[in-house]
């Protein structure tokens, strides 16, 4: 099972963030300090999607069930009041599985100027029980009126420090110990080239798959390019 799979965060908790910031307004939303709208956006493989995803479970304390929207495919108001139709009345009165509130999610919100009007509508309808998390690569592109009903926080890449703790974590699981300062060349050598958490996860994995099946080099070194130094990675007992 690739890395990207086998260490995907499966709380909040376990997502690498960086900005306290960020972590403050999350942190509002779980101890219900905040019920608006909210827009996560920032570069790409940052983090996005995978808070957006683990937000509600966190909220809940539990696994939360959520509705998931392709707002792509919302090209009029018509659109939006088909998706919708009655559910506006029924999220007012209900909540799914007794959870505090409904949840929402659509990624890259990027609704036409007319279904983005519709939308606003029911956001002003359901905001007080349902709770909208959108993400986007592009919030200069998402409806201004959207914008100024949420709350838009950005999710900025992380640096290797950040890191250092999780793929610790991931190297132990993986029975490799190795020195804070070699990994730490080896996330910064990453990250140098990707911001993106996924593309570091498969350089972990490169890196561990070559801790195992080091090539044949005099007095076992093993380079890794583009780390500039030779690292001489010790195998846990």
């Amino acid at each position: 099972m690739s890395f990207a799979l086998k260490y995907a965060p499966t709380r909040l908790d376990d997502v690498v963030i960086g900005s306290q910031t960020l972590k403050n307004r999350l942190s509002d939303y779980i101890n219900d300090r905040d019920l608006k709208p909210l827009i996560l956006h920032g570069g790409v493989g940052t983090g996005k999607t995978t808070i957006a995803n683990l937000l509600p479970d966190a909220i809940e304390s539990k696994k939360a069930e959520v509705t998931r929207l392709k707002a792509v495919e919302f090209n009029s108001i018509n659109d939006v009041i088909q998706a919708f139709g009655d559910q506006t009345m029924f999220y007012q009165v209900f909540t799914i599985n007794d959870q505090k509130r409904n949840y929402i999610i659509s990624n890259e919100i990027n609704f036409t100027p007319k279904a983005a009007i519709a939308f606003r509508d029911v956001i002003d309808d359901m905001i007080g029980h349902t709770q909208f998390i959108f993400t986007t690569n592009y919030i200069d592109q998402v409806d201004i009126a959207l914008r100024d009903r949420s709350n838009c926080l950005a999710v900025p890449p992380v640096t290797a420090k950040d890191w250092l703790s999780r793929a610790q974590w991931i190297l132990q699981q993986e029975g490799i110990a190795l020195p804070d300062d070699q990994l730490l060349k080896v996330l910064s050598a990453q990250l140098q080239i990707s911001s993106s958490n996924r593309k570091l996860l498969e350089r972990l994995e490169d890196f561990v798959r070559s801790v195992r099946n080091p090539p044949s080099n005099p007095g076992g070194i093993i380079e890794l390019a583009p780390i500039p130094e030779p690292i001489n990675p010790l195998m846990a007992a």
